[in-house]
């Protein structure tokens, strides 16, 4: 049985795209899964095939279907990624639409909580790949490769809030931490700046480790105003133009 249904609106490719949409939502189609083709999806909603490729477009900006050329081509459900959240921040604010200070309140917002739930939630393996982040992070500073310590530092907080296994809040959180990634190797930052934050990432494991909520809470909001403070400080020298 078809899961689409036949279109009785004048904003055809719009409905298309909602009910596919949906049909994805649902499960009816998973990542990876091929739907049909533009000619079998035109006449299930008993639309023209330029309505459908035109709904179809509108999912592929917004990352939720893509389409493969060839024999084995088609169109298909796009693996869940934060690409079109960060892509619009990240537009945002080169728009100056959106500023450094609205991403750390965000941050400010979501990761000391995000630390104060692991610390209750964390078992068994869950904190090896935040402790050999850390150790990575480290070594990569002491060889002076600054550019793969200050990726390993952002990478940190994804370890961390991967293990709420809470995919609302890592979508949520990944989003600004691409937005991050993008632009802090644009960022001229001296070795004490990276040391510092890899010291304040070995007292928020501590605290994680040890199952202190409160204090992981407390270290990882601290740590976050820091880095902010310190960035806002080199983009008002006029140094050089931050985006975190």
């Amino acid at each position: 049985m078809s899961p689409f249904k036949p279109l009785r609106t004048e904003k055809f490719s719009q409905e298309v795209a909602n009910q596919i949409k949906e049909s994805i939502f649902d499960g009816t189609y998973v990542s990876g899964d091929k739907l049909p083709s533009e000619s079998n999806m035109a006449i299930q909603f008993g639309v023209s095939k330029v309505t459908v490729r035109q709904a179809v477009r509108v999912l592929e900006n917004s990352g939720i279907v893509y389409t493969k050329q060839g024999v084995d081509g088609g169109i298909f459900v796009a693996e869940a990624d934060t690409m079109s959240v960060s892509s619009y921040l990240s537009d945002m604010l080169k728009l100056k639409r959106v500023k450094m200070s609205d991403l750390t309140m965000a941050r400010i917002v979501f990761e000391p909580d995000i630390a104060f739930r692991v610390a209750k939630i964390w078992e068994a393996k869950d904190l090896e790949d935040v402790e050999r982040n850390v150790q990575e992070a480290q070594i990569a500073l002491d060889k002076d490769e600054f550019r793969r310590s200050m990726l390993l530092n952002l990478e940190f907080h994804r370890l961390v809030c991967n293990i709420t296994k809470n995919s609302v809040v890592i979508f949520a959180l990944n989003s600004v931490i691409d937005v991050l990634e993008e632009n802090v190797l644009k960022t001229e930052l001296d070795r004490d700046f990276i040391d510092n934050e890899i010291i304040a990432h070995e007292t928020i494991l501590e605290k994680i480790r040890s199952r202190e909520r409160e204090q992981a809470h407390d270290e990882m909001r601290k740590h976050i105003k820091q880095v902010h403070q310190k960035l806002e400080e080199i983009y008002s020298s006029g140094d050089r133009q931050i985006v975190e």
